[in-house]
């Protein structure tokens, strides 16, 4: 028996797969390949000139379809689809790992790595 992988934490984490698969496996290998791509990448970069919060609520109503092509033009173009969340550290903990208080984040900081070795 193979082991299966875990769920996404987040819809929007296991949207992002979803884009890296796209472009890793070659589906999409350039922006003008993503659906309705003018739309998309003038959506891009109005919602990366955005306040975060601005951006966040957006992102949020999003359909997966349309968000999902907003992660891979961002990974085509920054070379990862959570360039949204480059000025907001605590939007990602929230919105991508699903982290919602310092404690929860703490543990998850703070959990050992299976290749430390003995602490």
């Amino acid at each position: 028996m193979s082991p299966t992988a875990a769920p996404p934490r987040t819809r929007i984490a296991g949207l992002a797969a979803r884009a890296r698969n796209i472009v890793d496996s070659g589906l999409c290998p350039q922006t003008a390949a993503v659906p309705d791509w003018l739309a998309r990448l003038d959506q891009l970069e109005h919602l990366t000139a955005a306040p975060a919060a601005d951006r966040r609520a957006t992102i949020a109503i999003l359909n997966d379809d349309v968000l999902c092509d907003l992660l891979v033009l961002s990974y085509l173009r920054h070379g990862t689809p959570y360039a949204l969340w480059a000025d907001t550290l605590t939007g990602f903990a929230e919105d991508v790992l699903g982290v919602t208080t310092w404690a929860q984040l703490h543990r998850l900081l703070d959990r050992p790595s299976p290749s430390a070795g003995p602490r």
